[in-house]
């Protein structure tokens, strides 16, 4: 097996859903896809890696800094920067969909929680949306051709994401979940390394997996007219699907989840989703 690039290794090790997916797109653009991931990866490791906020703000402006010599093939030196250059020199670089994925990732260094659920959702379109509709363009379609599946599989995927993603962020005393949802629950959202080592979380949970089961339907409606060579773009929210229907069979306790880890479902969803050509 040939060695992996710089971005594919990135993508396989902190981001493993999109490399299961990127693996069925076709050969000439899985690096395309593998460099916008790793570019993704980049922009959602700045709030953990950061000291204070003014550094994280200074690592995004680096990067809108960078979008113009990267568009026009004269990019930093830098491991993710040099490979969307060359996606640039094929005409699909995705300018404005990276730079909204720049400016979107200013709100992770804030230390104020999202309000409500509107916010979380409008984040998660900012985001999750934008990187699908970027990953479509690098496969050579409009993404404006398929807006509403875009934004829909983008927050679906989001929201089962945030779910997931509990444990792990009350560990580190910092979450993003909806401030009025952790007030229901009891929880205070700017003091999670006080939460309690087993918190319900039900009273989140419930209404960010209902929302994202409404979103996955309506993206699972808007799919009948996507071309099977973009299908890579939204395997990943096939994948996310599979975690909802796991996290609704623990009562949405993403701690319980996270004991029953899904295995070899992801290779087979993946698999099943690709060869139907429906995600």
């Amino acid at each position: 097996m040939p060695e992996l690039s710089y971005c594919a290794g990135q993508v396989r090790d902190f981001d493993n859903d999109r490399f299961l997916a990127t693996l069925f797109a076709g050969e000439t653009l899985r690096e395309d896809l593998f460099a916008l991931y790793a570019f993704n990866l980049e922009l959602s490791k700045i709030r953990e890696t950061v000291s204070e906020p003014m550094i994280g703000r200074m690592r995004l402006q680096f990067w809108r800094d960078a979008l113009p010599g990267i568009a026009a093939g004269n990019p930093p030196a830098h491991a993710v920067a040099t490979p969307l250059a060359e996606i640039a020199a094929r005409g699909r670089l995705p300018e404005s969909a990276l730079r909204t994925l720049i400016d979107a990732r200013e709100t992770d260094l804030d230390d104020e929680p999202p309000r409500n659920l509107a916010a979380i959702e409008a984040y998660a379109e900012q985001t999750s949306s934008a990187l699908i509709a970027a990953a479509v363009t690098i496969l050579g379609h409009d993404p404006a051709a398929h807006a509403e599946l875009i934004r829909a599989a983008g927050i679906a995927s989001a929201l089962v994401g945030l779910v997931r993603a509990i444990p792990f962020q009350a560990s580190t005393g910092r979450v993003t979940l909806p401030a009025d949802l952790c007030v229901r629950a009891g929880l205070d959202p700017s003091m999670a390394h006080q939460w309690p080592q087993n918190p319900d979380v039900s009273a989140i949970t419930g209404p960010l997996l209902q929302s994202a089961e409404q979103h996955l339907a309506l993206a699972r409606s808007k799919t009948g007219a996507l071309p099977r060579s973009a299908i890579p773009a939204f395997l990943p929210f096939s994948l996310a699907a599979l975690y909802l229907g796991g996290l609704k069979k623990v009562g949405g306790d993403p701690a319980l989840y996270l004991a029953r880890p899904p295995g070899v479902q992801r290779h087979l969803t993946v698999l099943w989703r690709a060869m139907r050509g429906r995600p």
